[in-house]
């Protein structure tokens, strides 16, 4: 069995269920996942599009939901006696979830820690409790899993293997309608609902300023097929904003700047080199008790991995139009500012680890189970 909640869990568990097929293609999934892992042969219980919500006003709204996918998954693994589980993030979920597969005799191993180091450090002995073997994609986190006597193994990060597929900056700029001579300002709002919710707005005020102040930028929406149309239509309707589904690499790989709501697309485009500023807003029961529980200096990843602030952060009421802007063309135009996040985003990059995480994580579970 093996579970993700959410779209990047998806996008990192289907790599894993291809290395464990290398070994033996008649490895059998099921569990909760999205398109990549369904391509891989899971047969999902539920799709992570309706599996992701956060902020935790919004996650009490749809609390039976998930006391019916939680008592789902629990009955299908007494049906079905998986040999073994893998549970990927997702923490609200999948540490109740490990608490009742351990009771059932289930090898329970986790992908992906959730950041416990950044808050709620008493899940630490939860997860002592059921975890096999964690597997955790940040060096920093080997130690601090191993100081909390849990047995875990740093990987790699899934990034540095990823194909990327990105075309040259000519045949881009040409495939989308784009001028090659004008800067372009890559949008990425969110993978859930309520992070577009929140981000619309703001964004769309911040469009709007950028083009009073630089009439030449370009803009692209990074949009999920996932998610209603009816999401996208604020920022298609503006002239000069175009829309990519489902493939936002190429576009913040050739981007200029970045607007990237805080989660994993933040380390991906830092990754790819490219500049970028971070926006987030929950609702405010959300932020205010998280604020009260987050132990943290940064939100962003790439500014824990990197040590310092690195990128700009704009959270809750500084994601407004005006700030957005601002920063963004402080990186377009200053050109001091902008060389100095590069080479910062180069230091990133060497911290990640070596390639062939999947396969790593693969061959130790398959070695354990025997």
């Amino acid at each position: 069995m093996i579970v993700a909640g959410e779209i990047s869990g998806d996008h990192h568990a289907a790599p894993l269920m291809a290395a464990l097929k290398n070994d033996n293609p008649q490895h059998i999934f099921w569990g909760l996942g999205g398109d990549h892992m369904i391509q891989e042969g899971l047969d999902a219980l539920y799709h992570v599009k309706d599996l992701s919500v956060t902020g935790f006003v919004e996650v009490l709204k749809h609390l039976s939901f998930f006391k019916e996918v939680m008592s789902n998954v629990v009955e299908q693994c007494q049906i079905r006696q998986p040999d073994a589980a893998i549970l990927l993030d997702y923490p609200g979920f999948n540490l109740r979830l490990g608490m009742k597969l351990k009771a059932l005799g289930i090898p329970v191993y986790y992908y992906i820690s959730p950041q416990v180091w950044a808050w709620k450090k008493g899940r630490v002995k939860t997860m002592r409790q059921f975890i096999k073997r964690i597997f955790v994609i940040f060096p920093f986190e080997e130690a601090f899993y191993k100081d909390q006597g849990i047995p875990v193994t740093f990987a790699g990060h899934p990034l540095v293997e990823k194909d990327f597929r990105l075309p040259e900056r000519s045949i881009f700029f040409k495939q989308q309608g784009l001028d090659e001579k004008k800067p372009l300002v890559a949008l990425l709002p969110g993978s859930r609902r309520n992070e577009l919710e929140k981000h619309t707005q703001p964004l769309l005020e911040a469009i709007q300023l950028l083009k009073q102040k630089r009439p030449d930028l370009q803009f692209v929406v990074a949009s999920l097929s996932s998610l209603s149309d009816s999401y996208y239509l604020p920022f298609t309707a503006l002239e000069g904003v175009s829309e990519i589904k489902d493939d936002p690499y190429p576009m913040v790989f050739h981007a200029d700047v970045a607007i990237v709501a805080s989660g994993t697309a933040t380390l991906e485009a830092a990754y790819l080199g490219t500049p970028l500023v971070v926006i987030y807003r929950i609702a405010l029961l959300s932020y205010l008790i998280g604020k009260m529980l987050v132990d943290l200096d940064h939100l962003a990843m790439p500014n824990l991995i990197i040590g310092e602030r690195a990128i700009p952060e704009l959270i809750q009421k500084k994601a407004n139009g005006f700030d957005i802007s601002k920063e963004v063309l402080q990186l377009i135009s200053g050109e001091n500012a902008r060389r100095e996040m590069l080479d910062k985003l180069e230091t990133l990059k060497m911290a990640l680890g070596k390639p062939g995480c999947a396969s790593v994580i693969a061959s130790q579970i398959l070695e354990e189970l025997d």
